[in-house]
């Protein structure tokens, strides 16, 4: 099973992250999983790699050329694959998924983790979907998806798109006991 996992790629970010991020690449491995992610040597990208490769695991990372020229692309891992561009690394990942998990991050990894609960939304995918909420990083965009369903722009009937976890180990337990539903009733 590939487990993508998006997360940030900043330096600057509190210990606990970095921790949560170790945990996961090391569960990742324990399970007999492979990691699939962005590719990068910084951040919290750097760190699930690692954890994962130095227990013994397999690394993909996809990254895109503009990001390969900015010399931060991984070394040492089991494959990396660059692409021309975000959109063909995205589309890339998703294909080769079998679950998500977005630890903390940015922009990037909102901008994954939405696109992927919306496709998945759409039935182009049925796949798990997982917050890591780590340190209750996601709260307040839990709060505003709460206000956004309140509005009417978001239906109920959606909550099960994807799950929130704290601890690693629910996210395992989320993945393996997974049970795919339809979704794609919207239109």
């Amino acid at each position: 099973m590939k487990i993508c996992v998006f997360c940030a790629s900043s330096e600057s970010v509190d210990d606990v992250y970095f921790e949560a991020a170790a945990d996961l690449g090391k569960e990742i491995v324990m399970q007999g999983w492979e990691l699939l992610y962005g590719g990068t040597n910084c951040g919290l990208m750097r760190e699930v790699s690692d954890a994962v490769k130095n227990s013994g695991g397999k690394v993909t990372g996809i990254i895109p050329q503009c990001i390969v020229d900015r010399g931060v692309s991984a070394e040492g891992i089991s494959e990396l694959i660059v692409t021309s561009d975000m959109k063909e690394r995205k589309s890339m990942m998703r294909e080769k998924a079998d679950a998500f998990i977005a630890l903390p991050g940015g922009w990037g990894t909102l901008e994954e983790i939405t696109e992927v609960i919306t496709l998945k939304q759409l039935g182009i995918h049925n796949k798990p979907v997982i917050f890591l909420n780590t340190n209750d990083f996601y709260e307040y965009f839990f709060l505003f998806i709460s206000n956004i369903r309140k509005e009417g722009f978001v239906s109920e009937a959606y909550d099960g798109l994807y799950t929130v976890v704290n601890t690693v180990e629910e996210a395992v337990a989320y993945i393996k006991n997974y049970r795919a539903k339809d979704f794609s009733s919207k239109y």
